[in-house]
C-alpha cells in the first residue's frame, strides 16, 4: 500500500503516469474508490495521457455509463458506475468481456457498486478529498 497527496490535477495526472508504469500485465482492472470530487477522473485522465490518447476530452461516463478510447497497443475502457446502486448482470457481463482481452485496460469509477463481482486481479485506488486542491489517494 502506497498513500500520496497531490496538491494539483497536474500532480494527479503525473501520479496517475507514473502507476500506470508499475501495473502488471495480468492487472487490467483497475478500481476507483472514492466520492465525487475527489480525483478518480483527472487520474483516469492520466492513464489516457500516458497511453497515448490524445485528442479526446476524458470526462467521467456517468450518463453512458461507458466510455471506449483506442491507443497504439489496445483499448482504455473507462466506467463509471455513479448512477447504478448496484452493478447488474448485464455490466456485469459486459466488464467481463472487456476484462477477456489483456490489451484492454478497464478502469471502474465507483468500482463499490459491485464489490461482489470485481475480478480478482484488479488493482484498487481510494482517492480523498482533503481541500479545494488537495487529495489523499492509495494505491492498494
Amino acid at each position: 500500500m502506497s498513500i500520496t497527496s497531490t496538491q494539483s490535477e497536474e500532480e494527479t495526472i503525473s501520479l496517475a503516469k507514473d502507476f500506470l508504469k508499475t501495473l502488471p500485465k495480468e492487472k487490467n482492472c483497475i478500481c476507483l474508490f472514492g466520492d465525487l470530487g475527489s480525483g478518480k477522473t483527472v487520474f483516469v485522465k492520466g492513464i489516457a495521457k500516458a497511453l497515448g490518447i490524445e485528442g479526446y476530452s476524458i470526462k467521467s461516463p456517468t450518463y453512458t455509463l461507458i466510455r471506449e478510447y483506442t491507443h497504439k497497443k489496445g483499448k482504455l475502457i473507462h466506467i463509471d458506475l455513479y448512477r447504478l446502486e448496484a452493478a447488474d448482470d448485464l455490466i456485469t457481463e459486459q466488464i467481463d468481456e472487456f476484462l477477456s482481452d489483456k490489451d484492454t485496460l478497464v478502469v471502474i469509477e465507483w468500482a463499490d457498486r459491485m464489490t461482489d463481482d470485481l475480478p480478482e486481479e484488479r488493482a484498487e485506488i481510494c482517492f480523498e478529498y482533503i481541500d479545494e486542491k488537495s487529495r489523499k489517494i492509495t494505491v492498494f
